[in-house]
């Protein structure tokens, strides 16, 4: 498939277009500038392919879990872009997207969800590759280490000291950090996910909350 990959549920904008077995990548830290940046940005990639938007099959975005406003800009564009050229979208979890970058059989992915709290979801990746139950919210000090894995992946592990901090000897981090939007394009082909109409596009916040209280912050301080 011919597919545009839009991911922004970090502080990095990252994009992909696959094209007839080319890939067309953007992946760059990005601070608060991925409103102003991410339309120029693939309308670059587009004409490093020469190839028009109505000429893709999907557009492929990062649902989530994420820096909210990050996932409203990746879903709001892709639903826009898609409207305009008449075609479907993809929503790929965030942890998935991670979890597909390693190579490990196996896979503890905890991505830092700010507020002293950690995304956390276990993976048995290749040929049998599924997500082994939901993406969960979790305090640090209360991430388990799943039986038989030990390889991890994703920022939690390194903004948290505490997460397994019992367990450190046991685990090998991948190196992997965030999600890729490379990664969303494997995913989107696996067939695993459903083409929506831009309509039915829909996020994965996993929190419903944005930000601590004055209160919750000074106990977290104390």
């Amino acid at each position: 498939m011919k597919l545009l990959a839009i991911d922004t549920s970090s502080s990095y904008l990252s994009l992909a277009l696959s094209l007839d077995g080319e890939m067309y990548a953007f992946h760059e830290e990005m601070g608060q500038k991925h409103a102003e940046r991410t339309l120029p940005e693939i309308d670059s990639l587009l004409q490093q392919a020469g190839i028009k938007l109505a000429a893709l099959d999907a557009i492929v975005f990062g649902q989530g879990p994420g820096s909210f406003t990050g996932l409203r800009i990746a879903c709001g564009l892709a639903q826009g872009l898609a409207f305009s050229a008449g075609l479907p979208v993809i929503g790929i979890p965030t942890l998935d997207a991670v979890a597909q970058q390693s190579e490990a059989d196996q896979l503890l992915v905890c991505l830092d969800a700010r507020m002293q709290q950690v995304y956390c979801a276990v993976y048995q990746t290749g040929p049998h590759w599924q997500r082994k139950g939901p993406i969960t919210l979790q305090d640090p000090q209360a991430v388990v280490l799943p039986d038989g894995i030990s390889q991890v992946a994703g920022d939690g592990f390194e903004n948290y000291p505490t997460l397994l901090a019992g367990q450190r000897e046991l685990i090998r981090h991948s190196g992997v950090l965030r999600a890729d939007a490379r990664a969303h394009i494997a995913l989107a082909q696996s067939g695993r996910y459903p083409m929506q109409h831009p309509r039915e596009a829909e996020l994965l916040y996993v929190r419903n909350k944005v930000a601590l209280t004055s209160i919750e912050q000074q106990a977290l301080k104390g």
